[in-house]
């Protein structure tokens, strides 16, 4: 770990404790509570526990440091129909900047519905309150927030990221501006521990927030919680704890269901003190867009809604492609043979190629694997992981690989097929080529008809004519499957011709795709004849 990240780890820790010592003492205190209200719709209907989740780019109001999760970039859009008439609208993007990590930033807007501006009348102390004042047109107040994030790896599982903040707010003709700072660290288990993550987060240190002569302190809060991928990661649950400094400690945790990659229904609780929700929504997802939506209630303030857009772009490709997708046992055997495909190479940390079996579900019968990119093919020679022959028939590849954020993105799958037997063929001569005055005897020119009695896909196959010593007279090759006959106009290699009424002989030869050879059982012998 180099002094950059030990000098991050020492602001952070530092920034934390005094967050920590400031405690609930400071209730009612601070400024720019809309800093406050979380982000998209996803970690809304989880229950804004979303430190130790953050995989996404709303993840930035939460904890930086889990940009560095992602391999893609993304853009996302939230509209939120606040009560009383209030609207918040969040814009956050982060795009990947190789093995120098990721570059996100964030637009957070609130808006009120318009207010109506008085003036004090004289002294102001007529009996009748209302005649104190009079209309003098309206104004709107709003709230905005622009920050500038980074992330990357630290090392050991370790991310770390920073996000600066600009915060503008306007009431009628006043305004006051002030810097915040988000520090953040998401710590990633090995694999041994599960899909464990651990994040914390201190947010909002900065300067304060001051109209005309009175200055508020942002309202800091340390986050610390966990999250959890289990049943094959289609189900995350997260759990998290804040303590803000001028609320009461809170208490959240949330839940999203992974079906199909297309519908993610979610569920939430957040404990405040105050109103203490049940969260509700869910997500869909097609490709590279998703939309997100869910429900708050605040008793008596009324319900909320968000509604979020995204798009991501950018993911490295992973794919796993068969230059030959046949293997085979038997004698000198025949190896497949898959190419590997890593994008973001420089932030490959391990890759493993998988193979299964047929079965449902599928088993794994060999392991591939390596740190760092591949760059030559990986070769299968039809053995599982002890050495021992696999069962012919069809199999499944698949290349995972692990990149230095923690994500694994993997391939498609690839089919291939094993094989441990020969390849059983008979050749024969059509009846209608024999000569029904004389059995045995062959008119030529002779037709021969050879077939695949059982074995997989043929790679070349070949017909030798033999003279009456047992000598090639002539052969007659191809690629591929067999033809439905093979035409002899009864010359030899040489060009030489046969000679009429002696014995000659047929054999077929074929090779699978495998390297698997076979021939037919017996020579096929005929008398050779020519056609009268």
């Amino acid at each position: 770990m180099d002094k950059t990240c030990v000098a991050l780890l020492l602001i952070f820790f530092g920034a934390a404790g005094a967050a920590r010592a400031l405690g609930p003492q400071g209730v009612g205190t601070s400024s720019a509570a809309f800093l406050k209200l979380g982000s998209g719709a996803r970690s809304e209907a989880m229950g804004e526990a979303y430190v130790g989740l953050a995989d996404d780019a709303e993840g930035i109001a939460y904890n930086p440091a889990g940009m560095a999760q992602s391999l893609s970039g993304e853009l996302d859009a939230t509209h939120t129909l606040w009560f009383q008439g209030l609207a918040y609208d969040n814009f956050n993007a982060m795009a990947p900047l190789g093995s120098d990590g990721m570059l996100g930033g964030s637009f957070d807007y609130l808006s009120a519905p318009q207010l109506a501006r008085t003036l004090l009348v004289g002294a102001g102390d007529n009996p009748d309150p209302s005649q104190n004042y009079q209309l003098d047109g309206s104004f709107s107040p709003y709230d905005l927030a622009a920050a500038l994030a980074y992330a990357r790896p630290l090392g050991a599982g370790l991310l770390g990221g920073a996000s600066l903040t600009l915060i503008d707010q306007s009431i009628d003709t006043d305004s006051a501006v002030g810097l915040g700072l988000d520090l953040g660290l998401l710590w990633q288990a090995p694999p041994a521990l599960g899909g464990l993550k651990l994040g914390l987060s201190v947010q909002n240190l900065g300067t304060p927030i001051k109209f005309e002569s009175e200055a508020f302190e942002l309202p800091m809060v340390l986050r610390g919680g966990a999250s959890y991928r289990t049943l094959g990661d289609a189900l995350v649950l997260s759990l998290e704890g804040d303590l803000p400094s001028d609320e009461t400690p809170v208490l959240a945790a949330g839940a999203e269901l992974n079906i199909a990659d297309r519908f993610f229904p979610r569920v939430g609780w957040r404990y405040d003190d105050e109103f203490n929700p049940w969260t509700l929504g869910f997500g869909l997802r097609y490709e590279v867009w998703g939309l997100d939506l869910s429900v708050v209630p605040y008793g008596a303030l009324g319900m909320t809604y968000r509604a979020s857009v995204d798009w991501r772009f950018g993911q490295p490709g992973v794919a796993l492609a068969a230059r030959l997708s046949y293997a085979s046992t038997l004698g000198a055997g025949k190896s497949a043979v898959l190419d590997l495909g890593m994008g973001a190479g420089a932030q490959v940390r391990a890759w493993a190629v998988y193979i299964y079996d047929a079965a449902q579900p599928g088993r794994i019968v060999r392991v591939f694997s390596g740190f760092g990119p591949r760059q030559d093919a990986v070769v299968w020679d039809a053995r599982d992981q002890d050495g021992a022959p696999v069962p012919a028939g069809v199999y499944w590849a698949v290349l995972s690989v692990r990149y230095a954020s923690g994500a694994t993105v993997d391939s498609p799958y690839v089919r291939l097929e094993a094989s441990d037997s020969a390849p059983v063929v008979s050749l024969s001569i059509s009846p209608a080529w024999l000569n029904p005055g004389a059995p045995g005897e062959a008119f030529v020119p002779t037709s021969f008809h050879p077939a695949l009695e059982s074995g997989r896909e043929l790679a070349a196959w070949r017909v030798d004519i033999l003279d009456p010593q047992g000598k090639v007279f002539r052969s007659i090759s191809g690629t591929g499957d067999l033809p439905d006959q093979v035409l002899w106009d009864g010359k030899g290699d040489q060009g030489d011709e046969l000679i009429s009424a002696q014995v000659y002989s047929a054999r077929l030869w074929v090779k699978d795709v495998f390297g698997a050879e076979g021939m037919s059982a017996a020579p096929l012998s005929f008398k050779a004849v020519f056609r009268r």
